[in-house]
């Protein structure tokens, strides 16, 4: 008989860690999809991406159409006798469908750092899509995936805000008092070398600061770069532009720090192997 696995607090930090996280790599899947039709559209392709806002490619489609740009064989019947639009209103249009799309992008941008606002502005925006997709050009066959995707991520955006709250209530954060009595252990451990002084004037994203043996350990990323600082000064380091799972150690004084990432949404501190510190990380 298999047993069920408890859910501690740290699993359950990661699983709605990754759903907040899922649900902006898919705003930016739609921000990404919906640029490339837009230029697919203007540029007189036939394809089509279904991972895509409906409203920038419609109104687009739309402006387009009425400003006679599309191939004379399509003015027939009805519209033999068409009076069509100044170009101009193309252009307005584009520009508009363009600023969607960006609002889209900034969403994603802006939501990173757990300004769960953002999340929810997409929602609502996409929401509206939808019901655009609906009204304009009605429910059929032919739509029913773009529609089923609408669905699905309507539904995906809102499991990620539904995350970001419940995120909020789990206690993600423990701290693990190091045993005094260590002081004196291991003071035949060289110290590490330092590679440089931290630099202080670059813009930094701090993960972990924690006071520990009358050192100042900081856990930092200034640009594409990690690092362990203790006191001021750069003793590991990690550079990537895509982060993996990884530890960044240095030894002082005979004891052994030791700060790291994952890869499932969260961040740590360790001492002589002892975890003293994690916290759930949503960028």
């Amino acid at each position: 008989m298999k047993q069920k696995m408890e859910k501690t607090p740290m699993l359950e930090a990661q699983i709605q860690a990754s759903r907040y996280n899922g649900a902006r790599a898919n705003l930016l899947l739609l921000v990404a999809f919906t640029a490339i039709n837009l230029v697919l559209l203007v540029t007189g392709s036939n394809s089509y991406f279904l991972f895509s806002a409906s409203v920038p490619y419609t109104l687009t489609d739309l402006a387009m159409f009425l400003c006679g740009m599309y191939p004379r064989e399509t003015y027939t019947g009805i519209y033999a006798n068409m009076d069509f639009a100044d170009s101009s209103l193309y252009y307005i249009v584009l520009g508009i469908s363009i600023v969607i799309i960006a609002l889209y992008l900034l969403a994603y941008i802006f939501s990173k750092n757990q300004k769960v606002g953002w999340l929810i502005f997409a929602l609502a925006f996409f929401a509206l899509d939808t019901a655009w997709l609906l009204i304009y050009v009605g429910i059929s066959a032919e739509i029913m995936m773009d529609i089923l995707f609408h669905i699905w991520v309507i539904v995906s955006l809102t499991m990620g805000i539904i995350a970001y709250f419940k995120l909020k209530k789990i206690p993600t954060e423990v701290k693990t008092p190091v045993d005094p009595e260590a002081e004196e252990i291991r003071q035949d451990i060289p110290d590490s070398k330092v590679i440089r002084y931290a630099d202080t004037a670059e813009k930094e994203k701090v993960f972990l600061s924690s006071e520990i043996y009358g050192h100042k350990i900081v856990y930092r990323r200034v640009k594409k770069t990690n690092e362990l600082v203790i006191d001021g000064r750069v003793y590991a380091e990690y550079t990537a532009l895509l982060e993996k799972a990884h530890l960044l150690t240095a030894t002082l004084d005979g004891h052994t720090y030791g700060v790291g990432y994952d890869n499932r949404g969260l961040v740590y501190l360790s001492v002589d192997g002892m975890l003293t510190e994690q916290k759930t990380r949503l960028i």
